[in-house]
């Protein structure tokens, strides 16, 4: 997966993974939930049942665990 660039949006991080020709693969989202992280990533089109998610103790943590589903 190429280098995601995660941007800032207010208390949200987020970032978009696409392929070679610009094709999103993926959405990724990392969110402050009082003393926790929480991260999801999903395909565009696909069930949200489908998503993966998780919680990290910290910022870096979260956008790892993210990017990792990702792949």
């Amino acid at each position: 997966m190429p280098t995601l660039v995660w941007e800032q949006d207010g208390a949200i991080y987020h970032a978009t993974a696409r392929s070679v020709a610009g094709i999103i693969l993926y959405h990724l989202v990392v969110e402050q939930m009082g003393a926790e992280w929480t991260w999801n990533v999903w395909r565009p089109g696909e069930s949200f049942r489908l998503s993966r998610y998780g919680v990290a103790t910290t910022i870096q943590e979260a956008m790892r665990a993210a990017e990792d589903a990702a792949q």
